[in-house]
């Protein structure tokens, strides 16, 4: 049997954008580049160049990959560690497949200019996201490269570490903040654009950025809705770090004992199989009964997975999920995690969720049903031979994953476990050369041995209200919360 790679679309036409023109986009242009720059590269050039300074470094990436720097945009508002405006807005750059991303600003008087904040995407030993600092010192000349995920970062990148960004079609204090369009009825975005276009050939660090042809406004479109995808950096950051957030997310599904066993009716489960069953399915459909009773007892999360906004209510596919560890804050790339944004969250991650596992299933699994449904936005259907219609080639695939829970016995998965390291995000804060109260998490006993810090700590970290919670940037991660309180249990 010809085995074709999966690729399921469901109709809304921002996913059709998205997923067929911007992804199709990208795997069109990627062979041109040489391949993401990684850690052990940047930790190796700032070893060897420890009297550099940030433009040094600029200029070596585009020497090293000269496709990086041809893909990025620009924050003129910034929630980050690294400040922003208008003239001298923080730079995102994403490169080709969003593998390596790194920042920077560009006035001396704002804060992070000596630093290059970067997110590295780690395949190896298993898909994770890892962030680094390289900071310099215009004084003493020296270089210092960061270890892996600094405490400082996890306050508000979670733990474990997800990128922080905004979905379709907004992105807050972005250029291009609306649909990736700079136009003149948005007066002050559009005069602030064309003021830094002015200085940046001059400027010593974003005259190193590469700007695509096409536009007046690059990297930007002048148009509404452009179609130009090639002028859509803030559509393009988004789907591409959905794509490989959804392979992280994968390996921390394949940690779960239970997924071995529930691996295939997960799949099952994110294809919409059970949306496919007929009256007669009763043996099928109690499966999807079982699943949602266990759910409803095991789910302990502080907002309802139907408090999304536009993610509908509680499905088979979000309880699977929930039961082999993931929860809503490992979805969202939103810097409040536990909310969905328009179009965001789930609907995407399902999708790319489900191409990952239904094509590992198929290297494993020779036997597996192979197909391709498109939606009815002008992409070519193609079908295994012999095979007349796609819906009946999904009712095969859905058949075979089906058959593998039939006699697999009770759904057993009990959602997410705490995490083993908690206290590494109030480190980031707490720490004694912290940025706030310094509280002793390095001394366990004495912490313990406080009941009004305790309490307080318990209080806080729960707590909804943004005056008062800890960590003041986002909510914690019901994992996150779970590891604090074990922690705090001794």
């Amino acid at each position: 049997m010809l085995n074709y790679r999966p690729f399921v679309v469901w109709g809304d036409f921002l996913r059709a954008s998205l997923l067929g023109f911007v992804l199709g986009f990208n795997i069109l242009l990627s062979p041109l580049s040489l391949g993401a720059i990684r850690v052990e590269q940047v930790e190796a050039w700032a070893q060897s160049h420890p009297t550099a300074q940030v433009e040094d470094f600029l200029s070596w990436v585009k020497s090293t990959d000269p496709e990086q720097m041809a893909w990025f945009t620009l924050m003129r508002k910034s929630e980050s560690a690294q400040e922003a405006t208008p003239l001298n807005p923080r730079a995102i750059v994403f490169g080709p497949e969003s593998k390596f991303v790194f920042t920077f600003n560009g006035e001396a008087k704002e804060e992070g200019y000596q630093e290059v904040e970067m997110l590295f995407f780690r395949q190896e030993p298993k898909a994770q996201w890892e962030l680094r600092k390289l900071s310099f010192n215009s004084q003493n000349k020296q270089v210092s490269f960061s270890g892996p995920n600094p405490n400082s970062c996890l306050a508000c990148h979670q733990n474990p570490v997800r990128p922080i960004w905004s979905q379709y079609d907004r992105w807050k204090g972005a250029y291009g903040e609306i649909d990736d369009s700079i136009v003149q009825y948005r007066e002050k975005e559009s005069l602030q654009f064309k003021k830094f276009l002015k200085n940046k050939e001059t400027h010593s660090r974003y005259s190193k950025l590469q700007f695509p042809e096409g536009s007046i406004v690059s990297p930007y479109s002048e148009e509404p809705k452009g179609g130009n995808y090639r002028l859509r950096p803030n559509v393009t950051l988004t789907d591409s770090l959905l794509k490989l957030h959804a392979k992280v997310l994968v390996a921390r599904l394949k940690e779960h004992p239970e997924f071995e066993t529930e691996k295939m009716f997960l799949t099952a489960s994110l294809l919409g199989c059970e949306a496919l069953l007929t009256a007669d399915d009763f043996e099928k459909k109690s499966l999807f009964k079982l699943l949602e009773k266990r759910f409803k007892k095991i789910y302990q999360g502080p907002i309802s997975w139907g408090d999304k906004g536009s993610v509908g209510a509680n499905s088979s596919k979000q309880a699977m999920l929930y039961l082999l560890g993931l929860e809503h804050s490992d979805f969202s790339l939103e810097k409040e995690p536990t909310r969905w944004s328009y179009f965001s969250g789930n609907f995407y991650f399902e999708e790319y969720l489900a191409i990952e596992l239904y094509d590992e299933l198929s290297q494993l699994d020779c036997q597996i049903p192979s197909f391709q449904c498109f939606s009815n936005y002008g992409h070519t259907v193609i079908l295994p031979i012999g095979t007349e219609k796609d819906t009946l080639d999904i009712l095969n695939a859905c058949d075979y994953l089906f058959s593998s829970r039939m006699t697999a016995g009770p759904i057993e998965a009990n959602g997410p476990k705490p995490i083993s390291n908690p206290i590494v995000t109030c480190l980031g804060c707490h720490q004694k050369d912290g940025t706030a109260p310094y509280i002793p998490f390095d001394d366990k006993e004495k912490l313990l041995s406080d009941k009004v810090l305790k309490d307080l700590i318990l209080s806080k970290i729960t707590s909804t209200d943004k005056n008062f919670r800890m960590p003041p940037t986002r909510p914690l991660s019901e994992k996150e919360i779970l590891g604090i309180r074990k922690w705090l249990s001794n």
